[in-house]
């Protein structure tokens, strides 16, 4: 069970969708959809050397009641920063779903 007092983060999702304009140029475009409250659960940093190069990845995890139109394809914004939707769990509980999140390197 999710408890509101638990809810303490605030994720906005965008959708991905493809625009096309009177000239018939494709363009992709991102749409807010969905800002909800979340709990946040976990934070994992990852620090690989490939090729002599340093790689940061940061994987954030949060507790959010259920929403079936969230997708995996979905941009995540938290605390100014954009992050990629790596897994959603749907099964945990029927109320609840856990969701894991890794910024997006601009």
């Amino acid at each position: 069970m999710i408890f509101s007092g638990n809810l303490t983060e605030t994720l906005k999702f965008y959708e991905v969708v493809e625009v096309q304009s009177k000239s018939g140029f494709k363009t992709t475009e991102e749409r807010l959809y969905l800002t909800i409250k979340a709990e946040r659960l976990k934070n994992r940093e990852n620090y690989v050397v490939d090729a002599n190069e340093l790689y940061h990845s940061v994987e954030l995890q949060f507790r959010m009641r259920y929403r079936k139109h969230v997708k995996e394809t979905d941009i995540v914004e938290y605390e100014g920063e954009r992050y990629r939707v790596i897994s959603i769990d749907k099964y945990r509980m029927d109320d609840e779903i856990i969701i894991k999140i890794e910024k997006i390197n601009e």
